[in-house]
């Protein structure tokens, strides 16, 4: 297939991706997945450029040909949308979804399914101690074309139950001759006001030599991200309270207005040497560092309504006994929290390998690498108002887009002697990984009938991880009022922009200038030593070892003159973990802590059987049974419980219901999560740029993991509201996934429509699951599964030309349970925790637009507009057996502009 060229430039996303002729590299992945597709090498100093058609041409080509069910993105495809990320790109493709907050996309799930494996050119990654890499690392500048494979098969490193996702780099030796490309973008967040840059650059050279062909190339990006995520939050502890005239009433115990807030930005940095001495040998190595960096400014106020404040002007949502809005004076002081978080990750991977291409054989064989460790450092500051004054609730506001709102009445925010200290908290935490991985691969071409190859290979690799914490609290003595104490002191820039409801959105806070300066200060007046705490021992520590072996076949035969291809294998995996920690248990008043290690082995076999009938030389259909399985994280596994600070509000109330610290721990006794998966499809290409797909798949899965939140009164630390996981029993997911794509190409329309094009897909899935023994005790039966959204859709028109282009992207998810926990009624009583209920996020849409302009050959000036509409992401939570609920939080996401400026060359 021939890519349409233009001479024009490529978008910075994808400097040279025109040329898709990726490198092969030493994964037998790399062999399932057609290399250079749609792609066509220029002539020696010509600038060819693939356009949006091209590369959408490109992918339709991969997933058209691939032994694997699987969508890609490709480099021109990224460069068009208004991306920032490869998590952001992959919300384009059907059955992904993404959570969407501080200032971009994050938590990719595939169908679903957040259990992915990860790898980079077919290498496995990951981010600090955990199973994957954070795809929201990834400059879309970066990157050549992400792979989306949601079938397995046997020469794949074992994907998770979710599937696995490859995010591929160039090479050198994809031109040519020389290459230099790169672009420089000017951002403007709307929520915080800010605005910051996106730049990056590649160069790439190719020698001709007597020893044969030799390529280097380089690139490098940097990416601001400046958010304010604005928040109003309604507590989820309900009331009960009687009051004279009224009877039973009940009203949240607090609204919070939320500012987490935060300058980072992402360094990145590749590499990759080639030498090709011949034609059936390579040789090459490359690195990568991916580096992450942020000084948060995290900020809150909460107003506490509070058992025992005068009410009046009570409103009740009709019909119950709840209060949808009321005054309260006395009764309670508000609280909040000026937070200094510091955090940073850095993973470096690198490796190399060679391929040797014989005449029916090909060895492949690849060594890497991986180094990545998060850490983050937090001080928070609390603070109490002087006095309680008169507030005002609107718990579901009619105004705007709904939720909690609270208002002060001669109150003055903004003088500091209103304002007194009240606590510090301070917290650390570092988590590192380290890899060592190798393996080997075989792909023989037989002769005989029936069976066209054969590939085996073998895989080891060696995993250690191990967490830090530290975390202290103290409680201010009293009179340090805000007048008194070294700081300097600023309005909060208020947020909520786009928002009609009337509400508390400024107030006075200390600067965070002022706060790192006089660190040491803040801690004398709490009795604390000067200088950051140390990490001691590790919270947690393991090592695991898998060995990997495979044996797979390709066959290809005649049906009636139908055309069958397709794979069988086996991947056989033996995983051997050890992990050690401390178990903080409590008993009759008494908490003792013991070491603990536990050990584990076990043997995971499974087989993939896929099949393709090219029904017409158009159309063609899959069928495709896998088995596979996904590992518990370190984090998971660990058997320590890491405490983290109290709520505010226990430095003025420690009685009240809200005063709780969080604490969360792992489970040495998970089990992985197994899947066995049935796959069909049918696909009709009728031309190189158009497409219909339609898919069904089901999952029947057994062992979800799930977190269980549970209230205990611990005898060192008060209450502890502790969230661990556990192994849930059987479940499922089953869906349909329908996708269409087009030009314009009618033959009898004017030429000029010809630039018209869409692209639209849907997701449909139907799942639940068993919920963990101690959740279903009394929320039994099969319960939809947290994260996963029933319904997803993505549609994109757009328009194309030499000289411009413009694009307009709708990306829409339903709503879907955020978690389940059993509830904390005060109507139970003291201490007992109520039934298991889920918090419900309701669905939204983002919607995108991007344009280009191209002056000249080298140059391209863009604009992008990211989540245009600015819809307010809300969520629920039942409180209580009988399904009452109130809003939770109702938060404004970032909306981003960039105007950017590429060049190649």
């Amino acid at each position: 297939m021939t890519a349409r060229k233009v001479r024009l430039f490529l978008t910075a996303a994808g400097p040279a991706l025109a040329l898709v002729t990726l490198a092969d590299t030493s994964s037998a992945q790399e062999a399932a997945v057609p290399q250079g597709v749609g792609a066509e090498a220029p002539a020696e100093g010509e600038i060819v450029v693939s356009t949006f058609r091209a590369s959408l041409e490109t992918a339709q080509a991969v997933k058209e040909d691939s032994d694997q069910i699987v969508d890609s993105v490709v480099a021109e495809d990224i460069g068009k949308l208004p991306d920032v990320t490869a998590a952001e790109s992959l919300a384009r493709v059907p059955g992904v979804q993404v959570d969407w907050a501080q200032g971009g996309a994050s938590g990719v799930r595939v169908r679903g399914l957040p259990d992915l494996t990860t790898t980079y050119n077919g290498r496995e990654i990951f981010t600090a101690e955990g199973r994957s890499v954070a795809l929201q690392d990834f400059p879309a500048s970066t990157i050549a074309r992400i792979d989306v494979f949601k079938s397995a098969s046997a020469n794949l490193i074992e994907p998770g139950i979710a599937g696995l996702i490859d995010v591929r780099s160039r090479k050198p030796l994809d031109f040519k001759g020389d290459r230099i490309a790169g672009g420089i973008s000017g951002l403007h967040w709307y929520q915080s006001q800010k605005i910051g840059l996106d730049a990056n650059l590649l160069v790439s050279k190719r020698w001709n030599t007597g020893i044969g062909d030799i390529g280097f190339l380089i690139e490098g990006s940097y990416a601001d991200v400046n958010f304010l995520d604005s928040a109003r939050n309604v507590s989820q502890t309900i009331l009960n309270r009687n009051v004279q005239g009224l009877g039973v009433i009940r009203y949240p115990s607090f609204v919070n207005i939320d500012y987490p807030t935060a300058n980072r930005f992402r360094p990145s940095v590749a590499s990759a040497l080639q030498w090709r001495p011949s034609d059936r040998l390579e040789f090459y190595a490359d690195f990568l560092f991916q580096g992450f960096r942020g000084k948060g400014s995290g900020r809150n106020l909460q107003i506490n309504s509070g058992d025992a404040a005068v009410l009046s002007d009570i409103e009740f949502f009709p019909g119950t006994n709840l209060v949808k809005s009321m005054t309260a004076s006395a009764g309670g002081i508000p609280t909040g929290a000026q937070n200094v978080i510091d955090a940073k990750t850095d993973t470096y991977q690198g490796g190399g390998g060679f391929i040797w291409k014989g005449d029916q054989l090909r060895v492949t064989g690849d060594v890497a690498l991986t180094d990545s460790t998060y850490t983050q450092y937090s001080f928070g500051m609390n603070y109490a108002l002087r006095t309680q004054p008169t507030r005002h609730f609107e718990f579901d506001a009619d105004a705007g887009d709904g939720g909690g709102t609270v208002t002060l009445s001669n109150f003055d925010l903004f003088d500091p002697t209103n304002y007194r200290m009240s606590g510090l908290n301070e917290n650390g935490v570092r988590n590192h990984g380290r890899d060592v991985q190798a393996r080997l691969d075989l792909d023989y071409k037989l002769d005989a009938v029936g069976i066209s190859n054969i590939q085996a290979g073998a895989r080891f690799n060696t995993r250690d991880a191990e967490s830090y914490t530290y975390t202290r609290t103290a409680t201010a003595p009293a009179g340090l009022f805000y007048n008194t104490l070294p700081l300097d002191y600023a309005r909060v820039p208020p947020g909520f922009r786009g928002d009609d409801a009337a509400g508390i959105r400024t107030f006075l806070t200390p600067t965070r200038g002022s706060i790192v300066e006089n660190m040491d200060t803040l801690r004398g007046l709490v009795g604390w030593a000067a200088g950051r705490p140390q990490f001691g021992d590790p919270v947690y520590y393991g090592n695991e070892k898998a060995y990997a072996g495979y044996v797979q076949a390709r066959y290809a035969f005649d049906v009636a003159g139908m055309p069958v291809d397709g794979l069988f294998g086996l991947r056989a995996i033996r995983t051997e973990d050890t992990i050690h920690g401390f178990n903080r248990a409590t008993a009759n008043g008494v908490t003792t802590v013991t070491a603990v290690t536990r050990e584990n082995a076990y043997n995971d076999f499974l087989p993939n059987v896929s099949a393709r009938l090219r029904i017409m030389p158009k159309l063609q259909m899959r069928l495709a049974y896998t088995h596979t399985r996904s590992r518990p994280a370190f984090g998971q596994l660990n058997p320590s419980l890491t405490i983290g600070a109290p709520s505010t509000v226990c430095n003025t109330e420690p009685t009240s219901p809200d005063c709780v610290r969080t604490a969360s721990g792992g489970n040495p006794d998970l089990k992985p999560i197994d899947s066995k998966n049935y796959d069909a499809s049918l696909e009709w290409y009728f031309n190189r740029s158009g497409s219909l797909t339609v898919g069904a798949f089901q999952r029947d899965v057994e062992g979800f993991i799930s977190n269980f939140t549970v209230d205990v009164e611990d005898s060192e630390f008060g209450r502890l509201r502790i969230t661990q996981p556990f192994n849930g029993g059987k479940g499922r997911l089953r869906g349909v996934e329908a996708g269409f794509r087009t030009f314009l190409r009618a033959p009898f329309l004017p030429e000029w429509t010809q630039g018209f094009g869409v692209l639209a897909n849907y997701t449909y899935i139907d799942h639940a699951s068993q919920l963990p023994e101690d959740l279903a005790a009394t929320l039994p039966g099969m319960q939809k599964i947290a994260g996963v959204s029933s319904h997803l859709a993505n549609l994109a028109a757009f328009y194309e030309k030499p000289e411009f282009s413009l694009r307009v992207s709708y990306n829409y998810r339903s709503s879907y349970v955020v978690s389940y926990g059993r509830v904390n009624d005060p109507a139970l009583g003291a201490g007992v925790l109520g039934p298991t209920l889920p918090v419900v996020e309701d669905g939204r849409g983002i919607l995108d637009f991007s344009g280009t302009v191209n002056p000249t050959e080298s140059i391209t000036l863009s604009f992008t507009a990211s989540n245009i509409l600015g819809a307010a992401a809300t969520n629920q939570r039942q409180f209580n057996a009988e399904g009452q609920a109130y809003p939770w939080q109702t938060r404004f996401l970032e909306r981003v502009y960039r105007l950017g400026l590429r060049f190649r060359f």
